[in-house]
């Protein structure tokens, strides 16, 4: 039994015990990463998130893409997205007129964000800067 125990925990990554965040150390880090334009990954949807972020708080906007190549029509607004920094990573959290949204940053870096919200993972990918 001890020796099935040590192999499970030698091949077994640390890492999965945690939800520590792959990529980041700092608020300044995730603000780097975090802003651009980002897309759900694996979706058919014409429907970009903008994030602009400075300071630990920044702003957040969803667009909708025109037929038009490179127009956008702004659907929602929201100007405050804070980051918060707990003990196992960090955290988004959006704020909006009748409540907010928080999700866990579980992976980020310069073209892919994963984000667990609920107990659902959405991937993102970067399309600009």
């Amino acid at each position: 039994m001890k020796k099935t125990l040590l192999l499970i925990l030698a091949f077994l990554p640390l890492s999965l015990l945690g939800q520590e965040l792959k990529c980041c150390e700092s608020t300044k880090d995730i603000e780097s990463y975090l802003t651009g334009v980002w897309k759900v990954k694996r979706s058919n949807s014409k429907t970009l998130y903008k994030y602009r972020v400075n300071r630990g708080q920044g702003h957040w906007t969803e667009m909708e893409q025109t037929e038009k190549k490179g127009e956008y029509v702004i659907t929602h607004e929201h100007p405050i997205v804070d980051i918060i920094t707990y003990n196992q990573g960090f955290k988004l959290k959006i704020k909006y007129l009748y409540g907010h949204w928080t999700g866990d940053l579980k992976h980020l870096n310069a073209r892919r964000m994963l984000v667990v919200s609920n107990g659902k993972e959405t991937e993102f990918i970067k399309t600009s800067k």
